[in-house]
C-alpha cells in the first residue's frame, strides 16, 4: 500500500518587509565575534537593540502618519522582531554554540507561536517561542543554544513565552490542552531543521485535528462565552477591552483558528487576507471585506494603545480615549464630542465582530461543521414546530425564513421574523441574519410608515416573553434602529462619563429589561411599592412604558436632551399611529424623565413648597405612577452599584408625599401635620420618658417632624433620652443601615457659627462621603443634625469596620465641641481615568416658593473634603445651612443647599460674592487632576 503524502508546514512568510536589512546585521554580528574579547556579548547585545529600536521607530513613523494601516503595521512589528531574532539565532548557531555536523540528538527547530506565530503583534506584545527538539531529553547542545538566545532577548527588554518541547511532547498536549492546541495552529517555522517542523505538522494534523472538527469549534465557542461572561458580556461597555472584550481582536481570532483547524489544503496561511476565507468559504466577498475591515480598526486602536502607554494595555480606559480619539482622526471640536465619535465608530466595528461570527456559525451548521443537539427540532413543542406563517420555518431548533427571496415582495416578514421569535422564545438562524443584512435597504420610508409593520412591531413591544433578548436581537440585526430611526440616533453612542456603564442603546434596553421585571413583580421583594404600582399598568399603560423607555434617551448629543427626545418621541409615536393621548404621554415622560430623580435628590421633600411645586408638574397619579416606574428602572439601568436603597428611600417618599398632595389630602396643613406625628410619638412613650424627651424635641422646628417617619422618631427619642439622663449637651450616635447602604450620624449639640464645616471636615477626614444632610435647629439654638454617610463604592461607610465607626463617632465629638485641629482631609487621588473627564463648574441660585430661604445648586469635580470647602465659605459669609442634598454622579458633585440668607443690604452684597468664592473652591483642584487640554478646556 502506497504511503500517504507527508504533509508540510505551510511556508507564511511575511508580507510587509521589515525595512531592516538582514545582510548589514549578519555583517555586523560576524564582526564582533571575528574581533572577540570581554566586551563581544554586551556589543551584540547593543547592535540588536539598536537594531530593534531603529525598526519599531520606523513602525511608529509609518503608522502615526497614517502610511500604513493596523493590520499592515501589526505585521510589519512581527517582521522587525523576525529579523532580530533570526539574526540572534543564526549568530548563536555559527559564533556561540557551533555544531558543524549535528546528531540525531541535536535538531532543533526554531517556531514561533501565538500572536507572533499570526504575524500579527502590537508594539509591547509578547513574543512567544517553541524550540522544537528531537529527542526527550535533548542534548547540551540544544539547551546552550535555548539558553543563550532566552537570556539575550530577556536582555533585550522582549517579554518571552517560550517552550522546549520534541514532535512527541507537544502532540500528547495539544490533545489534553485546548491552548496549546490552539498555539500549534498559529505554528510558524523560522530556522533550524524545517524536516523536524514538517513532522510536527503531519503529526499534528493527522493525530489531533482530523475528524475533531466539531469538538473544537464548540470547545473556542464555549472558550469565548465564557470570556465574554469574564469582561461584562457585553460589547457595549464604556471601557472596552480591545483583544478580550465581546466584539474584540480576540473574537475575530476565534474565526481564524476554527478556519484553520478545518482548512486540510493550507488555504488559510495568513489572518489578515480575507480572499482565504472566501476560499475556504466561511465568507462572501462583502462579508470578507467587512470582516478585514473591522480588524484593521481594531488593530489601529491596540496598537495606538500601546504606543502612548508604553506597555501592554488592552482596555480603552477613559483617559487613552482621550488620547486615541485625536490619534484616530477625530482632530477637531470639544475632546467630549471627539471622545463620543471615536467611541462610536469602535462599538460600531465590535458590532460588527458579532455579525460575522453569525454568518460564519450560519456556513459551519450548513456543512454540519458546528455540533448541534441532537434532535432539538423533534423535542419542540408542537405549537413550536406549527408556526401557523408559511413565511418563516425552523432550522435546527432556530426560526428562520422559508424563502429569503420572498422579503423583496413583503418586506414586513422581517418584523414578522423578530415578533414570532419573541412571542414563541425561539432563537434566530444565522441565515436569516445574513438574509436581513443583505436586504437591510429595504427599511425604508415606506416600510415605516406601513401600518401593518407598526401593528407588528407593537406586537413585538407587548407580546414578547422576553422583550430586552428580542430588541437586542433586532438591534444586533441592524433593524430596530433602520426601522425606529430615533432609536438609531444613539445606537453605538458612548456617553464619556463614568457614571453609565454602557452606550446609550445598550442603556436603553436594559430599561426595557428592568421594566419588564418590574411588571412582571420580579423584583417585587427589592421594590415592593412601585412594582405594586406596575403590576396595575393598564395594556395602554405598558405601551407607553416601553416606547418611553426606548425613546427616553434618543435627545443625547442634540442639545437639551430632555427636549430634543420628546420632539423625537412625539414624531416616532406618530409614524407608529400611536393615538393622542399615548403621544403625548410618552413625549411628556420623555421631557420630564430625570424630573423625580433630580427632585427626590436634591430638594427638601419634606418641604411643603417641593412637594406643591412636582405634585403641579405631574399633574395627575396616572402620570405619577409612570414617571414613578420609568425614573426607578431608568436609575437601575445605569450600571452596577448605581441603584441602592436610599435612592429608594427618597423616591418612595416623594412618591407618597405627591400621591397625598394629587388625591387632595394637602389640607392638611405642615404645622397639623408636624402635631399629629409628636402626639402620635408620645403615645409611644413612657410618661416618665416623655418630658425628658420632650425638653429637646420642643426646641426643633417642625420642620423635624416633618423630616422623619415614626419608626426614625422613635431612634431619635432614645437617643435623646439617654442624653437626658447623662445630663450632656453635646453627644453623637452612628446608626449603620446595611440595606440601605447608608450609616446615619446623628449629633446633637449647640448651634454655634461654622458647625456645619467643622462637622464636614470631620466626617470628611474619616474618609467618608456625605449623600446627604437633614439639619435642624432649634430656636433657643439647640442642633440635631443627621448626616448620611457612604463608603467610597457607594456602601455603607464602617459597614465591615467598628474602628472606622469610632473614628468617626470621637471626631464628630470633637468637631461639635469646636475642636477639628490636626484633622486632615485625605488628598485627591489623582486618578487619571476621572481627570480625562471635564467637569464644568455651575453655581446657581434657586428661590424657593415661601420667599424666607433660597437653594444653592453647586455641580463640579468630586474630590474628598469638597463639601467641607463648601461648608467653610458659607461659615465666611455667615449663612445658615438648614439642609444638604449631595449626590455624586461618576466624576461630579451635584449639591443643593437650603440657605437662610442675611437680609441686610451688606448680606445681599456678601451673597455676591458667594458664587464668585465657590466657583473658585470647585476649580482649584482642576489642575492637578486633568490633563493639560481638559484642564485648559475647563
Amino acid at each position: 500500500m502506497a504511503r500517504a503524502p507527508k504533509l508540510s508546514l505551510p511556508d507564511r512568510p511575511i508580507a510587509i518587509d521589515s525595512g531592516l536589512n538582514r545582510d548589514d546585521l549578519r555583517a555586523a554580528l560576524d564582526q564582533i565575534a571575528k574581533e572577540g574579547g570581554k566586551e563581544k556579548r554586551a556589543r551584540v547585545l547593543e547592535v540588536l537593540r539598536q537594531t530593534l529600536s531603529t525598526g519599531m521607530a520606523r513602525a511608529e513613523e509609518l503608522f502615526s502618519k497614517g502610511r500604513l494601516g493596523g493590520l499592515e503595521t501589526a505585521s510589519l512589528i512581527a517582521a522587525i522582531h523576525d529579523t532580530v531574532i533570526l539574526g540572534l539565532f543564526e549568530y548563536t548557531l555559527t559564533h556561540e554554540v557551533p555544531a558543524a555536523n549535528p546528531t540525531p540528538s541535536e535538531r532543533l527547530a526554531l517556531c514561533a507561536v501565538g500572536g507572533y506565530g499570526r504575524a500579527e503583534m502590537a508594539p509591547e506584545s509578547d513574543v512567544d517561542l517553541l524550540f522544537l527538539t528531537a529527542e526527550t531529553k535533548g542534548s547540551a547542545y540544544t539547551e546552550q543554544v535555548t539558553e543563550f538566545m532566552l537570556y539575550m532577548l530577556w536582555d533585550l527588554g522582549l517579554k518571552v513565552g517560550h517552550a522546549s518541547r520534541t514532535v512527541d511532547q507537544c502532540i500528547a498536549l495539544a490533545k489534553e490542552d485546548q491552548t496549546i492546541l490552539t498555539a500549534l495552529l498559529d505554528l510558524r517555522f523560522l530556522r533550524g531543521d524545517k524536516d523536524l517542523a514538517d513532522t510536527l505538522y503531519t503529526r499534528f494534523r493527522k493525530d489531533v485535528t482530523r475528524g475533531k472538527g466539531r469538538n473544537y469549534i464548540a470547545e473556542k465557542l464555549n472558550e469565548r462565552d465564557a470570556r465574554h461572561e469574564r469582561e461584562g458580556n457585553s460589547r457595549y461597555v464604556i471601557e472596552p477591552n480591545v483583544k478580550e472584550g465581546k466584539g474584540g481582536l480576540r473574537d475575530l481570532h476565534v474565526l481564524y483558528w476554527i478556519a484553520r483547524f478545518l482548512d486540510k489544503e493550507n488555504r488559510i496561511t495568513d489572518p489578515q487576507l480575507a480572499d482565504s476565507y472566501v476560499e475556504l468559504g466561511l465568507f462572501d466577498e462583502q462579508a470578507a471585506t467587512r470582516f478585514q475591515h473591522a480588524a484593521d480598526f481594531l488593530w489601529r486602536a491596540r496598537i495606538w494603545l500601546h504606543f502612548i502607554s508604553g506597555r501592554p494595555t488592552e482596555t480603552l480606559s477613559f483617559d487613552k480615549q482621550t488620547e486615541l480619539a485625536r490619534k484616530m482622526g477625530y482632530a477637531s471640536g470639544p475632546i467630549e464630542i471627539a471622545v463620543e465619535k471615536f467611541m462610536r465608530e469602535y462599538f460600531t466595528n465590535a458590532k460588527e465582530v458579532g455579525a460575522l461570527t453569525r454568518i460564519a456559525c450560519a456556513k459551519l451548521e450548513e456543512e454540519k461543521a458546528l455540533r448541534l443537539p441532537s434532535g432539538l427540532e423533534a423535542l419542540l413543542p408542537r405549537s413550536r414546530r406549527n408556526l401557523k406563517n408559511d413565511n418563516l420555518r425552523i432550522d435546527y431548533g432556530r426560526l428562520n425564513f422559508a424563502d429569503p427571496l420572498q422579503i423583496r415582495h413583503d418586506p414586513s416578514i422581517i418584523l414578522q421574523l423578530f415578533e414570532t421569535a419573541g412571542r414563541r422564545n425561539l432563537d434566530i438562524h444565522p441565515d436569516a441574519f445574513s438574509a436581513i443584512d443583505f436586504r437591510r435597504n429595504i427599511i425604508d420610508t415606506e416600510f415605516r410608515r406601513d401600518p401593518e409593520n407598526a401593528r407588528i412591531f407593537k406586537k413585538i413591544l407587548l407580546g414578547a416573553k422576553a422583550p430586552y433578548a428580542t430588541l437586542k436581537i433586532m438591534n444586533e440585526a441592524g433593524v430596530l434602529g433602520r426601522y425606529l430611526l430615533e432609536f438609531g440616533g444613539i445606537v453605538a453612542r458612548t456617553q464619556f462619563n463614568m457614571h453609565h456603564s454602557y452606550t446609550v442603546d445598550e442603556h436603553t434596553l436594559r430599561l426595557v429589561d428592568n421594566f419588564d421585571n418590574l411588571e412582571d413583580e420580579r423584583l417585587k421583594e427589592d421594590l415592593p411599592i412601585v412594582s405594586a404600582v406596575a403590576a396595575k399598568f393598564t395594556k395602554e399603560q405598558r405601551l407607553i412604558m416601553y416606547l418611553t423607555c426606548l425613546l427616553h434617551d434618543t435627545g443625547k448629543g442634540q442639545g437639551d436632551q430632555c427636549i430634543e427626545g420628546a420632539q423625537l418621541g412625539r414624531r416616532a409615536c406618530r409614524r407608529l399611529g400611536m393615538n393622542k393621548n399615548v403621544t403625548d404621554t410618552v413625549a411628556w415622560l420623555i421631557r420630564r424623565h430625570l424630573d423625580m430623580s433630580e427632585t427626590a435628590q436634591r430638594r427638601d421633600i419634606s418641604d411643603p413648597d417641593t412637594i406643591a411645586e412636582f405634585a403641579r408638574l405631574v399633574g395627575s397619579k396616572e402620570r405619577l405612577n409612570l414617571l414613578f416606574a420609568l425614573t426607578v428602572v431608568d436609575i437601575r439601568s445605569v450600571g452596577p452599584g448605581i441603584w441602592n436603597d436610599w435612592k429608594g428611600v427618597l423616591l418612595r417618599g416623594l412618591y407618597s408625599a405627591t400621591v397625598d398632595y394629587l388625591e387632595g389630602r394637602e389640607h392638611l396643613a405642615p404645622a397639623a401635620k408636624a402635631n399629629a406625628a409628636r402626639e402620635q410619638l408620645s403615645e409611644k412613650l413612657t410618661p416618665e420618658k416623655n418630658a425628658r424627651i420632650f425638653d429637646r424635641l420642643d426646641e426643633l422646628t417642625q420642620n423635624y417632624w416633618l423630616n422623619f417617619d415614626m419608626a426614625d422618631m422613635i431612634r431619635h427619642a432614645r437617643f435623646f433620652n439617654q442624653i437626658s439622663q447623662d445630663k450632656v449637651d453635646t453627644a453623637v450616635q452612628t446608626r449603620l443601615t446595611r440595606n440601605r447602604d447608608i450609616t446615619e450620624l446623628w449629633v446633637l449639640t449647640r448651634n454655634r457659627s461654622g458647625l456645619f464645616a467643622d462637622l464636614t471636615k470631620a466626617i470628611s477626614s474619616c474618609g467618608a462621603t456625605i449623600a446627604g444632610a437633614r439639619l435642624h435647629t432649634g430656636e433657643k439654638g439647640q442642633v440635631f443634625n443627621v448626616f448620611y454617610l457612604q463608603n467610597t463604592e457607594k456602601l455603607a461607610f464602617g459597614r465591615q469596620s467598628q474602628h472606622a465607626l469610632e473614628t468617626l463617632r470621637k471626631r464628630a465629638q470633637r468637631a461639635a465641641l469646636g475642636d477639628v485641629k490636626d484633622m486632615v482631609i485625605p488628598k485627591p487621588i489623582t486618578s487619571r481615568r476621572a481627570g480625562a473627564i471635564p467637569v464644568k463648574p455651575r453655581v446657581k441660585f434657586v428661590r424657593n416658593d415661601s420667599g424666607d430661604v433660597t437653594i444653592l445648586e453647586i455641580e463640579g469635580r468630586d474630590r474628598p473634603g469638597l463639601l467641607s470647602d463648601i461648608a467653610s465659605i458659607f461659615r465666611d459669609n455667615e449663612l445658615e445651612v438648614l439642609s444638604a442634598h449631595i449626590e455624586v454622579v461618576g466624576t461630579r458633585a451635584i449639591d443643593a443647599f437650603y440657605l437662610c440668607l442675611p437680609g441686610t443690604i451688606d448680606g445681599r452684597a456678601r451673597n455676591c460674592a458667594l458664587p464668585k468664592a465657590v466657583r473658585k473652591t470647585l476649580k482649584e483642584q482642576i489642575t492637578d487632576l486633568l490633563s493639560p487640554q481638559i484642564s485648559q478646556a475647563a
